[in-house]
């Protein structure tokens, strides 16, 4: 295995457009990094420290994740690297990722014990029979393979969640109060952290020092005829081309009308746009965008009043 300072990531191991990926059970495609988004990965991984990434929602930032557990798998060894995904709500609470405690199953367990009902695994006697592992958990205990672990969208959860991690995320370990134990990671695994955050709220400063921060910029007109013909590698360069020279002419309209939060289309939404182009003769498409109209609106406007400016009320 692979010693955790000597890992790098290159962005250049990428997958088949499409390809089904069992560790993360989904398909996945290829991932294009700026310089700067490798340096800050590989800074994480270096100095051993989380990597928290912002920018516009559709971005790419989550995807990174798929692209970095493909790679190391691929070029330090199938079946070392596992994934763990943290989808973070207003309802989440840190504890949720360390792990809970069944007292209501132990509770039950002892009743059944008076009727003389044991089952050995789950011995109210043993408080540890009762811990139901959360993601942090599973990472930091895993001793046969590395872990990425996605924390995604932790902008979303109660402004006290970022400082309730702030031990766990800073040193590898938390403590199991039930069975007054240290969950420690290990160094020869230890997993790779990626967090992301919308910007829908401020994070506490303090959570703010114990991570490694990257903004992933809006992608150029050269980048993002990557992305697309990394997702559909047999469309026509002329409709990639000028499908792109249209998205980007109607971005920036947006950008001139609307204030820095308001939402813009983004990568993902070119995606979805894209993938309806596709159903239609290259030709077709190609007639509508050189009159610069603006094929499936829906696809890409997800508000009435950005239909009415941008569609000439389509």
């Amino acid at each position: 295995m692979v010693k955790h300072q000597e890992l790098e990531y290159t962005g250049k191991t990428q997958p088949e457009p499409g390809l089904w990926y069992e560790p993360i059970r989904r398909k996945i495609y290829p991932y294009y990094p700026s310089e700067a988004l490798k340096e800050a990965v590989n800074l994480a991984i270096a100095l051993k420290m989380p990597l928290l990434l912002e920018g516009e929602p559709g971005c790419g930032k989550s995807r990174l994740a798929h692209a970095l557990i493909y790679e190391f798998s691929q070029r330090y060894g199938k079946g070392e690297w596992g994934y763990e995904f943290w989808n973070i709500q207003s309802t989440t609470k840190a504890q949720d990722g360390f792990y809970t405690y069944d007292y209501i199953g132990r509770l039950q367990a002892a009743q059944l014990q008076k009727e003389d009902i044991i089952d050995p695994e789950r011995n109210p006697a043993n408080p540890e029979n009762f811990v139901i592992e959360g993601v942090l958990q599973r990472a930091f205990e895993e001793k046969q393979y590395r872990t990425v672990v996605l924390i995604d969208e932790i902008d979303k959860a109660d402004r006290d969640f970022p400082n309730d991690l702030l031990l766990a995320i800073e040193e590898r370990r938390f403590y199991i109060k039930e069975t007054q134990t240290w969950i420690e990671a290990d160094e020869e695994t230890l997993p790779i952290i990626l967090i992301t955050s919308n910007q829908e709220q401020s994070l506490p400063s303090a959570f703010l020092r114990r991570c490694l921060y990257h903004y992933i910029e809006f992608p150029t007109s050269e980048q993002l005829i990557d992305i697309v013909r990394g997702h559909f590698p047999k469309s026509p360069s002329e409709v990639v081309n000028r499908a792109i020279e249209r998205f980007l002419e109607l971005r920036d309209e947006m950008e001139a009308d609307k204030s820095e939060n308001e939402k813009k289309i983004s990568t993902s939404e070119l995606l979805v746009w894209f993938q309806a182009l596709n159903r239609y003769p290259a030709e077709k498409i190609l007639a509508k965008l050189k009159q610069n109209q603006l094929p499936h609106p829906e696809a890409l406007l997800k508000t009435r009043s950005d239909l009415i400016a941008y569609t000439d009320g389509a």
